[in-house]
């Protein structure tokens, strides 16, 4: 895949995914915007019922005071009645609009005599009220009167009504109304409106003061609803009934919750799934760069000792150095050395294929670790002093004995020696000391090389990683040694890392538990 095609596509990708989350934010949106009107609807309706109640009955307590009058009135009814009503208008332009009503009550009283008659008598009882006419400033005259006045002053509503707001207005609020039963009406308002949520109510004057009728922990700061409770004889708001509640956004969500969670979910998965195939892409990616450099590499490791063995297999067939068997020796060491370095790296492949498919056997045994030091010491002693350098070894660990494999043991210690050969500038300066913990074999393996970033040191563990300048690699090699070091490390329950500072040489550490 080319690397501008591929930035493409990551891009379509992210700008795919970032629109679908912003669709689905605003969708969340539009739904508790709408659940939120619902909500605000409801209350207010849960609200102005529940006034209305609390009015209706405190003037059911009058009627109930008040109920002779209010029958007095009921039986006159059906008497003959009559209205008489008269506009005055004073000196100050203000206008007064009388009622009267006379009830004529009517009784037959017998005769007695001849004739067998009697004669009807008549009692005619009248009531007044005088009505202050407030102007209609549109019609610049006076407002019509309620058309229901009659029949409010017939049967008695009109008159005990207004009484028991004008007294009502002068008993104090507690007299009046309780919080308990506040609450209580209005919970059952808001169950009847589809509102599960809890409140906290609380009772204000008309100048805004709070009353003792309020909600505990009752806060001021997250009023949401206000309706009037109370009113005058003049039909003004004397008392305010407010409200809030503090698992709103919870209750308004409550129904969509199990959408929005699914919602949530399958978004997280897009997410998931969109981030695990860029990295698996760019995983891919750079698998297929490794691929490439490891088959550069092995070709380049391959083409010496070829061309090396062509030239020796060449020189045995010529004459000449056939009848000297000191070439001939010479020629055939020469062959079967480079045969010998060809079968190593075939071998150190073939090794890393069993690991990473968790085939390799182990021949676990006893093995003296200062021991297996000393035999890996060997081989890189005589590179080391080729180049003028130099190997120290110190042993200093009195417990020696590990369980493990004397032949991989062997290995990893030729492999983090000749590593710390290779990345040896001019002469190499390598100690190897051994020594104990308290219940591990520790080998540190200390150059005087090149040493490695920060960056480098967390990956040179890594299969087939190498470090490298530009797009140059400054030593030969395929990047799996140190990978194979730290398999069998870890297969022999030890711990192997380095540190490392650029330009003043890497540490190797191995700790491997003792024999038990």
């Amino acid at each position: 895949m080319k690397k501008g095609f591929y930035k493409v596509l990551i891009a379509i990708m992210s700008i795919a995914l970032i629109g679908l989350m912003i669709i689905q934010f605003y969708w969340l949106n539009l739904t508790f915007q709408s659940g939120l009107e619902n909500f605000n609807s409801s209350v207010y309706q849960a609200m102005n019922a529940t006034t209305d109640k609390v009015n209706k009955y405190e003037i059911e307590k009058y009627y109930y005071k008040l109920n002779n009058v209010n029958n007095e009135l009921k039986a006159n009814v059906d008497k003959p009645q009559v209205f008489t009503h008269q506009v005055v208008k004073d000196s100050l332009g203000v206008t007064y609009y009388y009622v009267t009503k006379y009830v004529v009550e009517k009784s037959m009283l017998p005769i007695s005599g001849m004739y067998n008659d009697s004669i009807t008598k008549a009692n005619i009882y009248s009531q007044e009220k005088v009505y202050k006419v407030d102007k209609d400033s549109a019609s610049k005259g006076i407002e019509n009167l309620n058309f229901n006045l009659e029949e409010s002053l017939r049967d008695g509503t009109y008159m005990i009504e207004n009484m028991a707001r004008w007294d009502a207005g002068t008993t104090p609020l507690d007299k009046r109304i309780s919080y308990k039963m506040l609450d209580s009406i209005f919970k059952r308002e808001l169950t009847r409106f589809g509102i599960k949520a809890t409140p906290r109510i609380g009772v204000f004057t008309k100048d805004s003061l709070l009353t003792n009728i309020k909600s505990e922990h009752f806060k001021e700061k997250n009023i949401k609803f206000t309706v009037p409770l109370f009113y005058d004889k003049d039909d003004h708001p004397v008392y305010n009934l407010t409200a809030y509640f503090p698992d709103q956004n919870y209750v308004i969500l409550g129904d969509v919750i199990p959408i929005v969670s699914l919602t949530f979910i399958l978004t997280m998965i897009i997410v998931t799934v969109f981030a695990l195939a860029i990295y698996y892409m760019q995983m891919q990616r750079r698998i297929s760069e490794i691929k490439t450099d490891f088959i550069n590499n092995m070709t380049h490791e391959f083409k010496t000792p070829i061309a090396t063995i062509n030239i020796a297999s060449d020189a045995l067939k010529n004459a000449k150095i056939i009848s000297e068997p000191e070439k001939v020796k010479y020629y055939a060491d020469l062959i079967k050395q480079e045969n010998k370095r060809m079968n190593a790296h075939v071998e150190m492949v073939l090794r890393m294929a069993k690991l990473e498919r968790n085939q390799m056997e182990l021949n676990i045994e006893d093995v003296n670790m200062n021991g297996i030091v000393q035999k890996s010491v060997e081989p890189i002693r005589f590179i080391v002093e080729e180049r003028n350098g130099t190997i120290f070894e110190e042993y200093k660990a009195d417990k020696v004995f590990v369980n493990g494999d004397p032949f991989h043991l062997e290995n990893i210690i030729i492999n983090v020696l000749d590593n710390a050969r290779k990345y040896s500038s001019g002469k190499p300066d390598i100690k190897i000391s051994t020594y104990n913990s308290d219940t591990h074999f520790i080998v540190e393996v200390k150059d005087k090389g090149i040493g490695m970033s920060p960056n480098v040191l967390k990956k040179i563990f890594e299969q087939f990683y190498r470090e490298e300048t530009g797009n140059v690699h400054n030593v030969k090699g395929h990047g799996l040694g140190l990978a194979y070091v730290k398999k069998i490390i870890h297969l022999h329950g030890g711990e192997v890392w380095a540190e490392s500072e650029p330009e003043k040489g890497s540490t190797f550490y191995i700790k491997i538990p003792l024999k038990s």
